[in-house]
Formats: C-alpha cells, structure tokens, sequence
C-alpha cells in the first residue's frame, strides 16, 4: 500500500508542478483562450485524480483483511494488462483513418475501460461517452480545432 501511496504523491507533484508553470503563460479570456489553458486544465485534472486515487486507496487499505492484502501483492496480471492496452491503442490510432478521431476514441476508451477492470459494459460506455464528448466540446467546438473525418463523425 505505501508504494500506491508514493506513486500517487509522485503523480500528484507532477501535476503541481505544471499546474505552476502553466500559470506563467497568458491564460487568455473564454473568447480567446491563452496557451496555459489547456495544460493549467490537465494539470488540475491530475491533480484530482490522484487526490481521488490517494482517498481510494486508503479507504480500500483499511477495509481489506489480511489474506486480500497478500492477493493484491501476488498479482501477475498487470504485466499482461499493459501489452494489451498497447496493442489496442496501435489498432486503434491503425484504424483511426476509416474511423475518425472521436469514434476510435469512443472505442479506446470502452475497450480501456473493460480491460482495467469496469464490471458492466453500461458504465464503460458512459465513461467513453463522457471523454469523447468532453473532448469535442473542449476541442473542435470551443478551441475549434479539426480531426481526421471518419466513419460517423
């Protein structure tokens, strides 16, 4: 547990480290928005996470028995999670000429999700839904950036 711990702290300084630099760059107004915007954003948004992660896994520490404890330390699967997910992602970005930007990455994100553990397909497309539409908004209506054109989008 002390190693999640310090790897979330590690990810957690990270993220406060750019969240600071960022804020040396114009940040713009919403018209226009500056060059420190989007990484002042990311930042915040690590930082989040591994405050949630931290809460998390404390939590899951303190409600596990012994026995569960030394099940999570024996496992083996995370070697062969990382191959997959590196595979998916190749296919994906592979098919990401037919498919568009936002329909591989609704994909990647499902498949992400199921892969890492989501139990029920609903919550998978919910969180998929959720990144694909957060990344339209953010990029190709407000930043109005353009993707590659694909299958549906």
């Amino acid at each position: 547990m002390a190693k999640e711990i310090g790897s979330i702290l590690v990810i957690a300084g990270i993220g406060l480290f750019f969240m600071i630099y960022s804020l040396q760059y114009n940040l713009g107004s919403l018209e226009t928005p500056g060059e420190a915007v989007f990484p002042l954003l990311v930042a915040i948004a690590v930082i989040a996470m591994a405050g949630w992660l931290l809460f998390v896994n404390i939590l899951a520490g303190r409600n596990q028995r012994p026995s569960e404890k030394e099940e999570n330390n024996n496992n083996t699967n995370g070697t062969r999670k990382v191959v997959s997910l590196v595979v998916l992602n190749a296919f994906i970005l592979w098919g990401m000429k037919f498919l568009g930007f936002f329909t591989s990455s609704f994909i990647l994100v499902c498949l992400f999700c199921k892969l890492l553990g989501v139990k029920r397909w609903s919550q998978a497309i919910g969180v998929a839904l959720g990144a694909v539409l957060g990344a339209y908004l953010i990029f190709s209506f407000w930043l109005q950036v353009s993707f590659p054109k694909g299958l549906f989008i």
